[in-house]
C-alpha cells in the first residue's frame, strides 16, 4: 500500500475578525450618508406656504381676500437663488412681530420665480412679473384689490427700511398718500 498524501483543501479557512467588519462598516456609512442627503434635501425644499412666520396666501386668492378683508395685497417676488431674499426671510418674515404687523396690514402673497431653476415660470407668475415690471429680487409690490400698484420696494435694505416701506405703503393704500 502506498502512503497517501495529505489532502489539501482548496478553500482557505473562513476568517473572522476585523476584516469582515470593514465592508459592513462601509455599508453603514454609505447608508447614513444617503439618509443624511435625503433629510437635507427635504429640509432645504421650499415650503408650500413660503418662508418664515408669515401666513402666505395663494396668489389666486389674494384679490378676493383683499376685497373681503379691506386690506391691500403685498406681493413678495422672490427666488431660491437670491441671497437678499434669504436675508429678508430670516430677518423680517422670520420675526414674529413683523409677521403680525404684515398680517394686520396686508394680504401677503408670495411669488417664487423659477426661471433660473426650471427655465421658465408658470403663466400666472410670468403675467404678474410682467404686469409689475419685476426685474430684481426681492421686489415687494403693494397693490389694491383691483391689482393697481400702490407702492414698490426693490431689494432688501434691512428691517428698518422694510418697516418704513410697509408703514408708508399701508398709509398710501388707505388713501393717506
Amino acid at each position: 500500500m502506498e502512503p497517501t498524501e495529505p489532502t489539501i483543501s482548496a478553500a482557505p479557512p473562513a476568517r473572522s475578525g476585523p476584516q469582515t467588519q470593514i465592508p459592513r462598516t462601509l455599508l453603514w456609512i454609505a447608508a447614513a450618508a444617503v439618509v443624511l442627503r435625503i433629510v437635507t434635501a427635504v429640509a432645504d425644499r421650499p415650503k408650500a406656504g413660503g418662508a418664515g412666520l408669515v401666513a402666505w396666501k395663494p396668489v389666486s386668492d389674494a384679490a378676493s381676500l383683499s376685497r373681503t378683508a379691506g386690506k391691500p395685497i403685498l406681493y413678495d417676488f422672490t427666488a431660491a437663488w437670491c441671497v437678499p431674499c434669504h436675508r429678508l426671510d430670516s430677518e423680517a418674515w422670520g420675526d414674529a412681530s413683523t409677521a403680525k404687523r404684515l398680517a394686520d396690514r396686508f394680504v401677503p402673497a408670495r411669488i417664487v420665480d423659477r426661471q433660473r431653476e426650471d427655465g421658465r415660470n408658470t403663466p400666472p407668475i410670468e403675467e404678474l412679473e410682467q404686469r409689475f415690471r419685476v426685474e430684481a429680487f426681492p421686489t415687494l409690490i403693494v397693490a389694491d384689490a383691483s391689482g393697481k400698484e400702490v407702492a414698490r420696494m426693490e431689494g432688501y435694505g434691512g428691517p428698518d427700511r422694510l418697516e418704513q416701506f410697509l408703514a408708508g405703503a399701508a398709509k398710501k393704500a388707505a388713501g393717506g398718500n
